[in-house]
């Protein structure tokens, strides 16, 4: 089920994938073009962690992605797609323009790695809604992790809503992941910043 290919050929079924699993939410907000414009961007950049699993009919039914190189990865995404990303957020605009102030965040976006801090960033963890409670969440986040060891990282992060967000927070904290600070965001929603100690990995070893 857990893959280790992909292609460009798999944007538009990510993007539909992440609109899904978070309805409502703000960059499904922005529509399937952006969201697609930001799968792109995983699946080119080199520095991408990548967990993927398909169904028996091999379709997408879920993915947890990140990159090991925060602040380079975002540039590199704005800078690399900028043009298709200036389109997407400009019919982003179009149907939502009370979300302006976010989408030129979104933009802006460098990454929640701590001032000082190296590390993986787990950007985002997506689950087809059909396939959700049954451990595929829990697969993918494990297997991302030892994916982003085996290409040297030592520390993950991730940042999270605080606030009515239990469910999700449960779900980190049980799987190892330790509350590392607090922040709260220009918008003023309270974040908590998690954090993965990753121990080296052993050569050879390769994600299951």
């Amino acid at each position: 089920m857990i893959e280790f290919t992909y292609s460009r050929t798999d944007v538009p079924a990510l993007a539909g994938l992440h609109a899904r699993a978070f309805p409502g939410f703000f960059l499904s907000g922005l529509g399937p073009q952006f969201l697609r414009q930001l799968y792109r961007g995983y699946i080119e950049d080199p520095t991408s962690i990548i967990s993927l699993a398909r169904g028996q009919d091999g379709q997408i039914i879920g993915i947890c992605v990140g990159t090991l190189q925060p602040l380079g990865f975002y540039r590199r995404l704005l800078k690399r797609q900028f043009f298709g990303l200036c389109m997407a957020s400009g019919l982003a605009a179009i149907r939502n323009p009370r979300a302006l102030p976010r989408l030129f965040a979104a933009l802006a976006y460098r990454g929640d790695i701590p001032a000082g801090s190296t590390g993986a960033l787990l950007s985002s963890l997506c689950v087809e809604p059909e396939s959700q409670g049954t451990g595929l969440g829990r697969t993918l986040e494990e297997n991302w992790r030892a994916i982003a060891r085996v290409m040297g990282a030592r520390a993950a992060f991730l940042t999270t809503d605080a606030d009515d967000n239990e469910a999700v927070n449960r779900f980190y904290l049980s799987g190892g992941w330790g509350l590392h600070d607090q922040f709260v965001t220009r918008q003023g929603r309270r974040m908590n910043r998690f954090r993965y100690e990753l121990t080296a990995a052993p050569e050879g070893e390769r994600p299951k």
